[in-house]
This record gives structure tokens, sequence and C-alpha cells, in this order.
């Protein structure tokens, strides 16, 4: 095929939109790509609060709400006299702070004798970008949860000993039994309906556990382990914790994560680019801006001058953490190391 054109059609970049769809939906080719963000997928999937982008372009700013029944007491009978306290929520206007960008480009040239058309390599360029920035928010969501860690309220006990805003756990208590432990804590701290998130801590006897099932014996173990639900992530809990070994217990609804866009789905023309924005294929409830531009490339050599085009998206994204709503010094997020 032959490409001397000075842009791609409008056609052209949604064409190669719904082609990144197709790969995303093709197992075999899904394989090559694969984003490491566990531990943010499971953050995510436990998001309780409502996330509003406030209008305007300018405004990076997101309002964010908890629902609480904090202020209900109890009191003494008073017959036909109703009052109480109002209902609320935790409402909250925060700024995002997170801005990350990802670019590539490809030349008019590359296509003049190539078998693939444009939209097959912007395709897996969207995707390869969408990649690198999902994997970096990953990493930035465990830091969140290091900032986010509250005091286990339990107190030390043979399993764990509290040290600051961390209990540490001898590697002989790290089996099914443990979850017995974190259930008191659980309950201690208050915490409605927790979850787990790991590293390679308590991954090889959850995956030993999930196997041994058939056995006379082995259903105990599981029974066990499905107390929490537990999610792990081998790449970034630990390369960022190292050389410690951390498992993480929160509460749902203790994160939140804003995002947002300047454009909408459809295509924005400008004098010297056009924009849209288009939803992450590894993190649900989060998009991207997507900008793509053009000029002429000097370096063509022989033929018709070409035209390197490039793509940038953009994330424009804060990680919050639940304003506590009952109970000031409790955050929802506590630490257990092995030591």
């Amino acid at each position: 095929m032959s490409i001397t054109g000075g842009v791609f059609s409008e056609t052209v970049l949604k064409n190669a939109q719904i082609k990144a769809d197709m790969i995303w939906k093709d197992r075999i080719q899904k394989e090559d790509y694969t984003a490491d963000v566990g531990v943010l997928q499971a953050l995510l999937a436990n998001q309780t609060a409502k996330i509003t982008p406030i209008e305007g372009k300018k405004d990076l700013s997101v309002e964010i709400s908890w629902a609480n029944a904090c202020d209900v007491d109890d009191q003494a009978c008073n017959p036909c006299v109703y009052s109480g306290n109002e209902l609320s929520t935790n409402q909250d206007t925060k700024t995002l702070d997170i801005c990350r960008e990802a670019v590539f480009y490809v030349n008019d040239a590359d296509f003049r004798n190539n078998l693939f058309d444009p939209e097959d390599i912007i395709a897996k360029g969207y995707i390869a970008q969408d990649k690198a920035i999902s994997e970096y928010l990953a990493g930035l969501s465990v830091a969140w949860l290091n900032a986010s860690d509250g005091v286990n309220e339990l107190g030390t006990m043979a399993q764990g000993t509290v040290v600051g805003n961390t209990t540490q756990i001898a590697p002989e208590h790290w089996d099914a039994n443990l979850m017995a432990y974190f259930v008191q804590v659980a309950q201690r701290n208050h915490f409605n309906l927790p979850y787990i998130i790991s590293g390679n801590q308590l991954f090889q006897q959850v995956w030993v556990a999930g196997k041994e099932y058939g056995n006379a014996d082995g259903k105990g173990n599981v029974a066990k382990f499905g107390t929490f639900k537990t999610y792990f992530d081998l790449f970034n809990i630990d390369a960022a914790n190292t050389p410690n070994y951390i498992t993480y217990l929160v509460n749902r609804g203790a994160f939140a994560m804003g995002n947002k866009t300047y454009y909408g789905p459809g295509i924005t023309k400008y004098m010297d680019r056009w924009a849209w924005s288009m939803p992450s294929k590894f993190l649900p409830g989060i998009s991207y801006d997507v900008e793509y531009k053009n000029q002429c490339d000097t370096e063509t050599g022989t033929g018709p001058a070409a035209q390197t085009h490039y793509f940038k998206i953009t994330v424009n994204a804060g990680m919050f953490l639940n304003p506590r709503g009952c109970e000031e010094d409790r955050t929802g997020v506590l630490s257990f190391i092995c030591v």
C-alpha cells in the first residue's frame, strides 16, 4: 500500500481503536499485552465512592462522596416525638495530582511497502501505551497503601506484634490458620467488608490449598482462606517493599481513585492536532485523553515527503482515602510484615 497523505483520517483513527478492542478480546493476541496491575485492580474492584468530575477543561478536580450513617444514637423512648440526626455523606473536592503520558509515533514511509495497515500498528501502540501507564499507576497504588496505613487497634497478640503503623508476624504463622487472626483484627478495627492484597506472601499456601481441596483433610484450609477475598500482585507489592514481604488488610470502600479527561470519545479537530478520549483496557473506570498530530519528515529520502504521526495518551488521576466517617483515627488500611 502507499501512504502519501498529510494526516490519517478520522476513520483510520477510529478503526485503530476498534482494532485495539479486537486485539484485547482475542485470547491469543491478548497474551502479548498483559499488564501487571493486580494491586490496583483489587483496589478499584472494591471502590464504593461516587466520583463526579467537575465540569470544565481547566479545573482538574473531582467531587468524591462516601455514604455514612455515623450519627445514629439510641435514646430513651419519647412517644410522638421524631427527631434524631440527619444522615449524610462525606463529600470532598479533590485535586487530581497524578499526570502521566506515553507517546509513540509511526512514519508514512514505513507503510509504503508494508503488508500491515496503519490501523494495525496504531492499535498495538494504543495497548502498549495503556499498559505502560497502567503499570505506573499500579506502582503508585502500593505507595498509597503504605501512606494510608493505620494502627492495628487489636494490639500485640501471639501471632502479631504491633510496631507503629504495621504488625510484625513471624514466618511460622503464615498459613491458613492466620485467617482466624485476621478475622479478629478486622472485627476489632471495625472493618465491615475487608479483603486481602498480597505479593508473594501466602501465594503458594493459597494455591496449594486450592489444589488439595479434594483431599479428605484439604477442605479446611480452603474454607479458612476463603474467609476473605484475596488478591495477589506478584510484581508491584514486593518490588516496592523489598526486602520486606508485606500483606495488606483493606476495608472495602477505603480507597477511591478519581479520573478526568478533557475530551469526550468523539474526535475534536484543532489546527495542529486531533484529540479524543478512550477507556483503559486494564483499569476499569479509568480513561485517557488521546492526542494525534503529524509533521513533515525532512529525512524522507527519495519519493514524496512522508509524515511522522505522533500519538500521545495522558491520564489525569488521583488516589484518595475515605475521610473515615465515624472514626477519625481509622484509615481502613492495615499492613502485616513477615519478619
